[in-house]
Formats: C-alpha cells, sequence, structure tokens
C-alpha cells in the first residue's frame, strides 16, 4: 500500500491516477497472489479499505488471478526482464557491518535495517536503466515500518476499543464485497460516513447490483460475459451469486464458506466467524436452517437479444 501511495505523490503518474489534480474516483487493481497483496487476507482488506477512504475513491475493486492463470498477468510477465537482471549479481549484506552472529541470528536490528536499505537503493539502480515495452521504469526504496494509512479513521472505530485494526465490522460488511479472488468497496448513501460519489453515472449503473460490479459470471455458451453488459442488458435475477461459477471452488466449499444465518458468502472459514460474531450473536433455541446455494452450473444464464 505504501507503494500505492507514493505513486500518487509522484508527479510521473499524475497522467494515470489523476484528472484535474484530484485522484481518479475509480481504481481497477490487478495484483498477484502473494501474501502481501491477495485480496482474501484480513490484514491486506483492512489496508486496502483505509487506502479506499483515504483517497476518497468511489469505487475500487482489487483483483488476482485464479490458480494456473498467473502467466497471463501482464504486470508478471514484464517483470520478468528485471528478473533476467538479477542472474549472478549477489547484493551486498554487510555494507556497515554484520549484523548477525555466528549462528546467523539477528542481533542488531537497527543495523540489520540499514544494510537492508542499502541492498533495496543498489536494487533500485539495477532496475531502472532499461527500459520496459518502451517505458521507462522508476525505482523507490520504500520503509515498510512507516505505514501510509495508519492515521486513517473511520465513523465508529471507537465502538470497537477491540478492533486493532481500526476499520469497523460494520462498515466492512456495508462497504464492501469479500470473494476469493477479489475484493470490492463502494461508498454509502449515509453522508456521516461517506461524502458525495464523484463519478455519479458510474454510481447510478452499479446500484443495479448494490453498488457493486456484478460477479464474474458464464453464458449458456460456456463464455464469461462482460460485468458491465451484466448490468446493461441481463435479467437481474439471473445473475448467479459471488463465486458461484469459479470452477476452482466445488459446491461443497462454496457451501462450508456461507453463512448458515444469512447465506451470504466468505472467502475464509475465519471471515465467516468474524461475520457471525458480529452480525448473528449467539441465541437460545435450534439454530436456523441453512438456505440452499447456487452451483457451480447456470446454464439457463442468458443475455437478451
Amino acid at each position: 500500500m505504501n507503494d500505492l501511495n507514493s505513486l500518487t505523490q509522484n508527479s510521473h503518474f499524475d497522467e494515470i491516477l489523476k484528472v484535474d489534480g484530484k485522484i481518479k474516483p475509480i481504481w481497477i487493481l490487478l495484483v498477484d497472489g502473494g501474501p502481501d497483496e491477495n485480496p482474501r487476507h484480513m490484514k491486506n482488506i483492512y489496508q486496502y479499505c483505509k487506502m479506499f477512504h483515504a483517497f476518497d475513491l468511489d469505487y475500487l475493486s482489487i483483483r488476482t488471478h485464479a490458480p494456473g492463470q498467473l502467466a497471463y498477468n501482464p504486470v508478471e510477465r514484464s517483470m520478468s526482464t528485471l528478473s533476467q537482471k538479477l542472474a549472478g549479481i549477489t547484493l551486498p549484506i554487510n555494507k556497515f557491518g554484520s549484523h548477525l552472529n555466528s549462528q546467523g541470528q539477528v542481533v542488531d536490528s537497527e543495523l540489520a535495517m540499514k544494510n537492508f536499505r542499502y541492498a533495496g537503493e543498489v536494487l533500485c539502480t539495477l532496475w531502472e536503466r532499461d527500459l520496459i515495452f518502451g517505458k521507462p521504469v522508476i525505482t523507490q526504496y520504500i520503509d515498510h515500518k512507516n505505514t501510509s494509512f495508519n492515521d486513517v479513521i473511520f465513523p465508529g472505530s471507537e465502538k470497537e476499543s477491540n478492533n486493532e485494526s481500526n476499520v469497523p465490522w460494520r462498515w466492512l460488511e456495508n462497504h464492501t464485497k469479500m470473494c476469493t479472488y477479489s475484493l470490492d468497496i463502494k461508498k454509502c448513501e449515509d453522508r456521516s460516513c461517506c461524502l458525495p460519489n464523484r463519478h455519479e453515472e458510474a454510481a447510478i449503473l452499479l446500484a443495479e447490483n448494490n453498488g457493486f460490479l456484478p460477479p464474474v459470471t458464464k453464458g449458456k455458451d460456456r463464455h464469461f460475459l462482460n460485468p458491465l453488459h451484466i448490468l446493461e442488458y441481463c435479467d437481474k435475477l439471473k445473475i448467479p451469486r459471488y463465486n458461484a461459477h469459479c470452477h476452482f471452488i466445488s459446491s461443497s466449499t462454496y457451501s462450508y464458506l456461507c453463512c448458515s444465518e444469512c447465506n451470504v458468502y466468505f472467502p475464509t472459514l475465519s471471515i465467516v466467524a468474524q461475520h457471525k460474531k458480529n452480525q448473528h450473536p449467539k441465541r437460545r433455541g435450534r439454530p436456523a436452517k441453512q438456505k440452499k446455494v447456487f452451483t457451480n452450473s447456470v446454464d439457463n444464464f442468458l443475455v437478451p437479444a
């Protein structure tokens, strides 16, 4: 997240990230499946929410590739030239002195960070020497000890003193759609919580699906449909549930990841448990029967002529 914040402050990227001197209101990010960016992990979800709030975005969608599809990620393919430059290169580990003892354990954390920073800056000078697809490479060492969005305050965060993330769970429920390979964040209509949308036309279109982009949907011809076309032309009652058409998720796993009370899908069991704890406090009596969920095949989903 620090990387994205630094990009907004770099004039080289103003043409891409800003309009009329302000950060563009709608962002769609394609990230890899690493633990520091994957949108299914709560630590990253909290940070994406803070970034959304800090940048006053209307809509933020983070997408990652499903297993076996990472090779088609254009960012990963462009990075391959940078990896090639590192073949046979050894970065210095003790420029300012050794921070390790004879067992290889860190004994001086401050010196270790100083050495690590120097190695990172050397890496930056190597990566920025050549162009990628005819574009200059701009590199900068980022100190991840300083988190960019720690000072972001959400309405209602003071009521959840046990929440170290400062992102209230109720805010997450009202503003996010969490899936295994995606995270979508929107503004709400409560002006004490969110500022007005800056791109009203997009907000009107997204309102057709409760403010969110529709899920990945497969048509009868087995091809995946354009989400914007779904909002504009399709029968909203036939839109499948989120991740229902993901063939990497079996029907049994899908049911397992749905809340037994409200049948809402979440990417992990820990998030399901957190959802139940906050939205459905334990009550006496027999638990509610789980509703039937959609399977992975909705063959009658048609785009009207």
